[in-house]
């Protein structure tokens, strides 16, 4: 007798994976931890400048080193800018501004040609561009000290603006021939067919499409310019030392250092960097971001 199987399957409660909270917050705390471990150790020098401009120079010089100042106070601030500290901005301002001004006009150019047209001794030419930047600053000193003697600029703002405009030009041409790469050819074609030149198509057309990288490049060229010590220091005397050179000089006495002046003037000079950094946030991001689009 046939017998017959009355057992049914009984379908398991599936369960659905449900992500721990506890999991969850583990890893925001680990990124936060990360974060905060980056930052502490990228301005821990700022950080560190700014509390030792706050302190007095017996806590300067105290060992173990004092990490926190007793009596926070402004005078080092005071006596910073007793000294020269006014003109050393003045001549890092004229110094930046005209050697950047000079990058970007060359830089600009140079990006288009390499980016857009053909030429004969074109690879040549760029890889000549490039190997400015392979040559260490130090290398350069004598021979630099060498040439800007004979053009009679030792002891002028011409002796920086020159080495700073040309060393400028690696970096400003990468940069500028990824943002001109992105602008499709379409563009530069249909303006030629309406009848413009390639000049009056770089100008009318290309370059407005470039403002962000143009401007973002500008800022990298003068910040680094702004910092620059080694050739301030070897080219320029006392009428025109930057202010790289001229927070030494006047931080410093003929035995020692006041190292709170040295902090007071750092973070005096490094201010106006971080207010043109926030001001510009925005159209800085937007043209890092804006060369590793493809239209």
């Amino acid at each position: 007798m046939a017998t017959i199987n009355t057992s049914m399957a009984i379908p398991r409660a599936t369960t659905k994976h449900v992500q721990s909270p506890f999991k969850r917050i583990s890893g925001y705390t680990l990124l936060y931890i990360v974060l905060a471990i980056i930052f502490l150790v990228q301005f821990f020098p700022l950080i560190w400048a700014l509390l030792t401009s706050l302190m007095t120079p017996q806590e300067t010089t105290t060992i173990p080193a004092t990490l926190l100042p007793a009596h926070p106070a402004l005078t080092t601030y005071r006596q910073a800018l007793q000294g020269d500290i006014g003109r050393y901005y003045l001549n890092s301002v004229i110094a930046s501004l005209v050697s950047t001004l000079v990058t970007m006009v060359l830089a600009t150019l140079a990006a288009y040609a390499f980016a857009r047209l053909r030429f004969r001794y074109k690879t040549l030419l760029f890889i000549f561009v490039l190997s400015l930047s392979l040559f260490p600053p130090l290398a350069q000193v004598i021979p630099l000290y060498q040439i800007l003697q004979s053009l009679h600029l030792i002891g002028t703002l011409g002796a920086i603006i020159l080495p700073y405009s040309v060393f400028g030009l690696p970096l400003a041409v990468l940069t500028l021939m990824a943002f001109f790469q992105d602008v499709p050819l379409e563009f530069e074609e249909a303006a030629m067919v309406d009848g413009m030149r390639h000049v009056q198509a770089f100008l009318r057309i290309i370059l407005p499409m470039t403002i962000p990288g143009l401007f973002t490049t500008a800022v990298i060229v003068f910040v680094n310019d702004w910092n620059e010590y080694l050739f301030a220091l070897n080219y320029t005397t006392t009428n025109t030392y930057t202010l790289p050179v001229g927070i030494v000089t006047i931080s410093q006495t003929e035995f020692t250092t006041n190292f709170g002046i040295l902090s007071a003037a750092t973070i005096m000079s490094v201010v106006p960097l971080v207010i043109l950094i926030l001001l510009l946030e925005r159209r800085i991001v937007s043209g890092l971001t804006a060369g590793g689009l493809k239209g």
